[in-house]
């Protein structure tokens, strides 16, 4: 990712980390991964909702809009099973996590219901899970979600790599503008859908009927804080990182605002949740002319089959087939890398790098499938 690629070359490993790069194995002890193979950085995943990891597929849901599959989110939610600490836990033990991923930046709600019944606050449960399990660097956002302004003095998730105010309908004006001053990472979900653009402009639509049915006296006049995504770029644009969620639908206008600021706002695309929305076509390409930062995630399993970054990627390259594959791979590693802060050799393939690898094996006349490599040897 730092210059062009190398060819036949080999990997030397000590220590689970990259030692060198050379034309000659440095060790008699070795593993050729065979021709016609390409290997790339561990991935870096930008947005997870790990908590749903006990889910063996994405919802059934016919219509997939968004007010349609919350319902039955909410359900597993409420459902004798669901464990959000053990779905984070699962997780991380998951090959595409445990194998192929370096880091993943992933949203936990602030109650965390356990299977015996339980609440756990999302303090409490980062405590739980490991930092960094076996070399994933696990970086946990507080989602915040309360549209009343009294909310407003319940932050405290001091353990948290960043917060997230959930979305425009979700969090009042006193949330968000106290989330942005604690000066730490921000994620947001931000022009998801054509619904949420409705309930910004006009007030009406779907979502405010679903929030109203959580809550009769919801008001978006006095929980929005404008009429289009613009508004909460702007805002937004105050803190030292941030992390556009999905941003499927933003104008011209915001894409060249967030190229102005892409040294601390990036957009992350998520691609097979994208398409299990049935959204209209992502503009990847138009983002990446402008000049803004983009970056890859998976979302939840609620909405795509694994949490396989790698397997993102490939479909970038399958639907967007104008983006040349080199600077694909740049956004699902080192793009990703540097926006979260992450130490220089993530995303990399260099002396001090983590040996962690995707792998590639390319077919003739085919883009090739993803698949891990043994890691610490």
């Amino acid at each position: 990712m730092l210059g062009s690629p190398l060819e036949n070359h080999w990997i030397n490993i000590a220590k689970g980390k990259v030692e060198s790069l050379s034309e000659r194995p440095a060790s008699p002890v070795t593993k050729d991964l065979g021709e016609n193979t390409v290997i790339l950085p561990a991935a870096v995943n930008t947005h997870a909702h790990l908590e749903l990891s006990q889910l063996t597929s994405p919802l059934e849901v016919p219509s997939r809009s968004m007010p349609d599959w919350i319902p039955p989110l909410l359900a597993f939610r409420r459902s004798a099973g669901y464990d959000a600490v053990q779905g984070i836990q699962q997780a991380m033990h998951r090959p595409e996590l445990l194998e192929s991923t370096i880091a993943v930046a992933d949203i936990i709600p602030p109650m965390l219901k356990r299977a015996d019944g339980r609440q756990q606050t999302a303090a409490d449960a980062i405590d739980s899970v490991p930092s960094s399990a076996a070399g994933l660097h696990w970086l946990p956002f507080a989602e915040l979600i309360a549209w009343r302004s009294e909310a407003a003095n319940n932050i405290s998730c001091p353990h948290t790599f960043g917060l997230s105010p959930h979305a425009p309908h979700t969090v009042c004006p006193a949330l968000l503008e106290k989330a942005i001053k604690q000066n730490v990472p921000i994620a947001m979900h931000l022009a998801e859908t054509p619904a949420e653009l409705q309930l910004l402009r006009h007030h009406t639509g779907p979502l405010v009927e679903m929030m109203r049915h959580a809550d009769p006296d919801y008001d978006p006049k006095s929980v929005l804080v404008g009429k289009r995504p613009f508004d909460y770029l702007q805002l937004l644009s105050a803190a030292p990182s941030v992390l556009i969620v999905h941003g499927n639908y933003l104008d011209d206008e915001e894409l060249r605002f967030l190229a102005a600021h892409r040294d601390r706002m990036s957009v992350v695309y998520c691609p097979r949740s994208h398409a299990y929305f049935r959204h209209t076509p992502y503009p990847l390409q138009k983002m990446l002319d402008y000049g803004v930062r983009v970056l890859l995630g998976t979302d939840s399993l609620a909405s795509t089959p694994n949490l396989s970054l790698a397997e993102e990627m490939q479909w970038v390259l399958q639907y967007h087939p104008t983006i040349p594959a080199e600077q694909v791979y740049r956004l699902g590693t080192l793009e990703g890398a540097t926006a979260l802060g992450l130490p220089r050799e993530c995303g990399t393939i260099q002396p001090g790098s983590p040996a962690r690898f995707i792998v590639l094996h390319v077919k003739r006349g085919q883009i090739g499938r993803f698949c891990s490599a043994p890691t610490g040897k």
